[in-house]
């Protein structure tokens, strides 16, 4: 945090608000009440004042979506954040926003967080035509499937240790037989390469021209150096 701090302008700064953080009731969802307290607390622990990005982490169907956006939109009046930001929200739910936002001259969604990677392709399909569209920015998360197109996984071959195997979230969203299937395919694609399959992977996901930048996430050094490499990787039709 004190690096953050002395170098505050150096960095793009995001975080969430939706789900709980404590057992309080109102600590959950996109109520005023939540989105206001979540991030105080927020920028009471990273030590600065405003965020560059706020992100509405789910879609709340007991708050008004009007109620959400005026919240937003008085956060970004207020100087403690400077774009509000969308994840896991339909393209539908965006577009009803957006029109919400354009209608009452509040800040407009201008950045977008959905999953995307070889095996979850669902984003082709609205949301990144929409962001297109919309000219907003798209940061997808989950490149490397939880793990599943780093190698390490195959129609009968499981690490000892892993989000596909520890996470039980993780380990239905990719559980089918077919994602196990893909992901040897693809090791063996990669390998034909002469490339790792990880940096291969994030290189085709920031190849769509709809994505700004793919989230990578690492458990340590070694795991960050590998997928930096997607960086230098030059990808073809």
């Amino acid at each position: 945090m004190n690096l953050l701090k002395k170098e505050r302008q150096k960095y793009v700064v995001t975080s969430k608000v939706y789900w709980p953080t404590s057992e309080d009731p109102n600590g959950k969802g996109l109520s005023k009440k939540n989105i206001f307290k979540s991030l105080d607390d927020t920028l009471l622990r990273l030590g600065t004042d405003y965020l560059d990005f706020y992100f509405v982490h789910d879609f709340d169907h007991n708050t008004p979506m009007e109620t959400t956006l005026e919240s937003l939109d008085q956060l970004v009046k207020a100087g403690k954040i400077l774009h509000p930001a969308v994840s896991n929200w339909s393209a539908w739910q965006i577009e009803k926003a957006l029109g919400i936002q354009a209608k009452n001259g509040y800040s407009l969604f201008e950045l977008m967080e959905p999953m995307y990677n070889l095996v979850k392709r669902q984003a082709e399909v609205e949301l990144l035509p929409m962001a297109q569209a919309e000219k907003m920015g798209v940061i997808s998360y989950s490149p490397l499937g939880g793990g599943l197109l780093t190698g390490k996984y195959g129609e009968t071959k499981r690490p000892v240790s892993g989000r596909l195997v520890e996470d039980q979230r993780y380990a239905q969203r990719y559980g089918e037989k077919t994602n196990f299937k893909i992901a040897a395919e693809f090791t063996q694609f990669a390998k034909k390469l002469g490339v790792h399959p990880a940096p291969l992977a994030i290189a085709w996901v920031n190849y769509h021209q709809g994505i700004t930048a793919p989230i990578i996430g690492a458990r340590n050094m070694e795991q960050l150096a590998v997928s930096l490499e997607a960086v230098n990787f030059e990808m073809t039709e």
